[in-house]
């Protein structure tokens, strides 16, 4: 694997996960106005999750490793972007 390959193999996934951490940490901000279009926040999360799950099955069916590896770190940094904001607000 050349250098150049090898550079934006790693430099790829940890600007997914960055942008990933960016998105969970910004829907904290919008979750006070979904919040009022919607019965119970819950729901919300409870969308964005299954559709994570239909992603996975979607996209982990396929063989390419290097979307499958885009897409992973993208969903991490978005779960533990979910997981500080609820320790932000106390919940």
């Amino acid at each position: 694997m050349s250098l150049v390959k090898q550079k934006n193999f790693i430099f790829m996934p940890i600007c997914c996960f960055c942008f990933g951490f960016l998105i969970g940490n910004l829907f904290g901000i919008f979750l006070s106005f979904l919040g009022n279009q919607f019965i119970w926040t819950g729901t919300i999360l409870l969308v964005i999750l299954i559709s994570f799950e239909i992603l996975n099955f979607l996209i982990y069916n396929t063989n390419k490793k290097f979307i499958n590896k885009i897409f992973k770190n993208l969903q991490f940094g978005i779960f533990l972007g979910f997981f500080i904001d609820a320790f932000k607000v106390g919940s």
